[in-house]
């Protein structure tokens, strides 16, 4: 054999590494403005949102899970997600799956402590606590005029 016929194994990045922030059991409670939102009362339908979330890798630590189980007002709302970083294209992604059908593909971007994961019709700011213990996520859904209104708002307290 020679050099030219033997592969290395994939090799985690610093990238991959930077999602180690995530990693962990989560509780988190909030609002959400989903139903029945309207552009100039985008507040005005809040209902709790009270979930418990985890992340953690997947085997070889280049994919990770994210599982939640949500209480949405009266309504169970839960899904999974894969969260990883592609080499080759030079970002995160992630696709989501949950029990209302819905299954987006995100492109994720990070800056410092603040993650970014956007999609055509959703788009999600989550910044980190500098401790890592904590998360504000802010969800906002697009209109079908191009119009931003917020989906959801919440904090995620880590659970030791």
């Amino acid at each position: 054999m020679t050099d030219a016929t033997i592969s290395r194994p994939p090799q985690r990045s610093p990238a991959h590494r930077q999602l180690d922030v995530f990693v962990g059991s989560w509780r988190a409670r909030g609002e959400s403005f989903a139903e029945g939102q309207q552009g100039d009362e985008s507040r005005a339908s809040a209902a709790p949102w009270t979930s418990e979330e985890s992340y953690e890798w997947l085997p070889g630590g280049f994919f990770m899970l994210h599982k939640w189980e949500a209480k949405v007002g009266a309504r169970g709302f839960m899904g999974l997600e894969i969260i990883g970083y592609d080499d080759a294209a030079g970002g995160y992604f992630t696709r989501m799956f949950d029990n209302a059908g819905n299954h987006p593909e995100y492109v994720a971007t990070v800056s410092g402590n603040v993650w970014t994961f956007s999609e055509p019709s959703t788009r999600a700011t989550v910044t980190v606590s500098a401790d890592g213990n904590r998360m504000d996520l802010h969800w906002e859904l697009r209109q079908g005029d191009g119009e931003w209104l917020p989906l959801s708002d919440r904090t995620a307290n880590r659970v030791r």
